[in-house]
């Protein structure tokens, strides 16, 4: 995800429009549209982006992304394609380090980045590592993710690991991982006659109702949490 992505995702989320949300970060509306249309000469200041970060009520983790995608924003592209390459080489080489240490061990689950209790995130598809639980059967069908983010607590930690499975039902009221578009999101899903929903166990945020045409569809159903590993 992008800085673009997250403001917008975010504002959207909020209900607010470009006009009231430049107005309450006190820029020009055309200045605001700039940024979010990635057409901006100037990018925003520090001092600017704590206004947005307060606006979007944005927690700690939430505010220290946002700063990080807003700083990659202003990066020559050079640079970021060497970083890319290095932390690509950097991954292979610890996965295939990670993959000789486990053998054909059926109890290793594969690790995934992050995917997002708050704002959509999934960032990296990649596997970062791999856990391993005693007693696990048919681990294959299985995969973890890190979660980012306060919307499912008390459920849900932020900074707690989630063990999901593929290929099954996710019945109402169950939590799962789902995927909107290329955003994703770790919730509880709520099915009701007129509408499909995912909530979030913390009263704080806003249910995600599924439009018509949306991308929308289950990655996995959370069947275990880690929490404090």
């Amino acid at each position: 995800m992008d800085f673009i992505t997250f403001l917008k995702s975010r504002r959207e989320q909020l209900g607010y429009s470009q006009n009231k949300f430049s107005k309450l970060v006190n820029i020009t509306q055309s200045y605001f549209n700039s940024i979010e249309r990635g057409e901006v000469k100037n990018p925003p200041s520090k001092e600017i982006l704590e206004r947005i970060a307060t606006v979007l009520e944005l927690n700690s983790e939430e505010k220290k992304q946002m700063f990080y995608l807003a700083a990659i924003e202003r990066t020559p592209q050079v640079i970021l394609d060497t970083l890319n390459k290095l932390e690509n080489e950097i991954r292979i080489q610890n996965k295939n380090n990670m993959q000789n240490f486990l053998g054909n061990s059926e109890n290793a689950i594969p690790l995934f980045e992050r995917i997002s209790a708050g704002l959509g995130a999934f960032s990296d598809e990649e596997i970062t590592d791999y856990i391993v639980l005693p007693g696990l059967r048919n681990s294959n069908s299985l995969f973890a993710v890190n979660v980012v983010g306060d919307s499912m607590e008390p459920t849900i930690k932020n900074g707690s690991i989630i063990i999901c499975k593929k290929n099954i039902e996710i019945r109402n009221g169950e939590i799962g991982a789902f995927f909107i578009d290329d955003q994703a999101y770790v919730k509880r899903l709520k099915i009701t006659k007129n509408y499909i929903a995912l909530i979030s166990d913390n009263p704080n945020y806003a249910p995600i109702y599924i439009g018509p045409g949306e991308n929308f569809h289950a990655v996995g159903k959370v069947i275990k949490v880690l929490s404090d590993i």
